[in-house]
């Protein structure tokens, strides 16, 4: 949750008067409408993860300690908790006042269940933290590194990431050569004309290309990369991979989503 919140507090800088809300969904089996297996499994969960009340109960004083951490101050941050399903939890709460959702990227049922639901029901841009990243220093988002290919959901992404890229000190497009949907151009691949990146091409290797992307922001110290989700046959690579899924495998800095 720390990471979490940190990436949340840098993201707010770009966007003054902003605020952020953190959003507790409480999935309680003992409220759920749904198929009688899921929430058996729900119950099951609770041998080795507790109630969802003390599950509950962990988050918030997780919130509260990130509270008195003297960064946690830079930014107004409300706590919200709601009873019921992640999917449904998170698109009713994306409204329209809403420019961002951050979650971290942890490894459990109600977490992919939400993250499912922010990146392909939403509409909204989403950036995923790593639990093990951490902002040090970092008071923004300073320099920003972009996966650059000839595709509309990269497109998408960008236009997506705007506010945070003019507040950028620095911007990286990569884009990989050799791969399918790369340019030589890669001027023409990059859709804001009001916004003058560094364009970077990197040589094709023999690692896959969500981690030759991720070598490359971490060797030019990016602190945050922004990348298309899903663009293509999406609910098919939701189940059995691709770029994307990589991606959240590997990455281990904050990434800014966009379907």
């Amino acid at each position: 949750m720390a990471a979490a919140l940190d990436a949340a507090r840098l993201a707010a800088a770009a966007r003054p008067g902003s605020t952020i809300e953190a959003l507790e969904v409480m999935v309680d089996p003992a409220h759920m409408v749904a198929a009688d297996e899921e929430v058996d499994i729900q119950y099951l969960r609770e041998a080795t993860e507790g109630t969802a009340q003390q599950r509950a109960q962990s988050t918030r004083a997780a919130f509260d300690t990130w509270k008195e951490q003297p960064g946690s101050k830079a930014a107004t941050v409300n706590w919200r908790s709601i009873t019921g399903a992640e999917t449904a939890g998170v698109v009713k709460e994306a409204t329209a006042d809403v420019a961002l959702i951050v979650m971290a990227h942890d490894a459990n049922m109600d977490g992919a269940d939400a993250l499912h639901a922010a990146i392909f029901s939403t509409g909204k841009p989403v950036l995923l933290v790593p639990p093990s990243w951490q902002a040090g220093t970092r008071t923004k988002f300073n320099h920003i590194a972009v996966g650059l290919i000839d595709d509309d959901t990269m497109r998408r992404a960008i236009m997506a990431a705007k506010p945070w890229l003019q507040d950028a000190e620095r911007i990286s497009a990569i884009s990989i050569q050799g791969t399918g949907n790369v340019s030589p151009d890669s001027g023409s691949m990059w859709p804001l004309a009001s916004i003058a990146p560094e364009f970077v091409t990197v040589l094709p290797s023999s690692e896959k290309t969500a981690a030759r992307l991720v070598h490359e922001a971490d060797r030019l110290k990016a602190d945050l990369l922004v990348a298309g989700a899903y663009g293509h046959m999406e609910f098919m690579e939701w189940l059995f991979g691709g770029v994307t899924r990589e991606l959240l495998q590997v990455a281990d800095l904050p990434l800014l989503l966009a379907h």
